[in-house]
């Protein structure tokens, strides 16, 4: 397991299957800079929002807000709704994509804001991204549904 100080866990993940998730990327993650993780916060955003954090990640390649999605089974939809099939049951839920992108802008709002980020430049773009950590999830989804999803 990477133990490096560039992965900061702020808050142990009270999911199980979170935790799995995590733990598979902090085991690929590299354990140098310019590379870094914030694992499991919350932010309180300019508008009085309350937003949590699944993995906050920086790399050479770009700001990654990530949020994970650990249902197994069959997945399908738009890009508007999402519906897991697991053992003949169906759930439907709004597209994760829409809300991590907000929390996002939301995100690089308040970084903007803060007087330590300011003096050092522009803040990066904070790109949206949905990780759907089930290994044995079969994933369906087509076009842009399937858009910024790993």
């Amino acid at each position: 397991m990477n133990n490096s100080s560039n992965w900061n866990t702020i808050t142990e993940s009270n999911f199980p299957w979170e935790r799995e998730a995590l733990d598979f990327v902090r085991q690929q993650f590299p354990a140098h800079e310019p590379y870094r993780a914030w694992s499991n916060f919350e932010f309180i955003a300019t508008d009085g929002s309350i937003n949590e954090v699944d993995l906050l990640v920086f790399t050479p390649q770009g700001f990654f807000l990530i949020e994970i999605k650990s249902r197994s089974g069959r997945l399908f939809g738009d890009a508007g709704t999402w519906t897991w099939e697991t053992n003949g049951r169906l759930h439907t839920s709004n597209n994760p994509l829409i809300a991590t992108n907000t929390k996002a802008k939301k995100l690089r709002s308040l970084l903007e804001r803060q007087r330590a980020c300011r003096s050092r430049g522009q803040i990066p773009f904070i790109e949206a991204l949905v990780f759907c950590s089930a290994p044995e999830l079969r994933c369906e989804l087509q076009g842009t549904a399937r858009s910024t999803i790993n």
